[in-house]
């Protein structure tokens, strides 16, 4: 049993001197998480950097909404502008042909009518 015993010994004894100390295991799994995490911090300040790469060219090609505010009040204000003008022309003219078919009917009422023009020239053809 003793035999045994000191041969299992024996036996672990070799196996441990293939294996890692335990320090050394712990100092190699350190170096494997400070090697991911060093990596992820890395690739995390890099996707964060693109990012606000990314924002910052939106800001520089958009207009802000103040700005785009303004641009459709000057679109809407010049169209306003250019259809009041087109109202008031149009009034005008409207106003003009309103004279015109005030005289034209004028002159009309100072001529007699067909029938009376008629009964006039039988009268005087007898």
């Amino acid at each position: 049993s003793h035999s045994k015993h000191a041969q299992d010994l024996e036996g672990m004894m070799k196996a441990q001197a293939f294996h890692a100390s335990l320090p050394e295991r712990i100092t190699y799994l350190e170096k494997l998480l400070g090697d991911s995490a060093d990596k992820h911090a890395q690739e995390l300040q890099s996707l964060r950097d693109s990012h606000n790469k990314h924002a910052q060219d939106l800001l520089d090609h958009h207009a802000t909404v103040e700005e785009r505010i303004k641009y459709v009040e000057k679109l809407l204000g010049d169209s306003a502008d250019k259809h009041a003008r087109e109202l008031k022309a149009l009034k005008a003219a409207h106003d003009r042909h309103a004279g015109d078919l005030s005289e034209v009917k004028a002159s009309h009422a100072q001529h007699a009518s067909l029938p009376d023009r008629i009964d006039y020239l039988e009268k005087l053809l007898g």
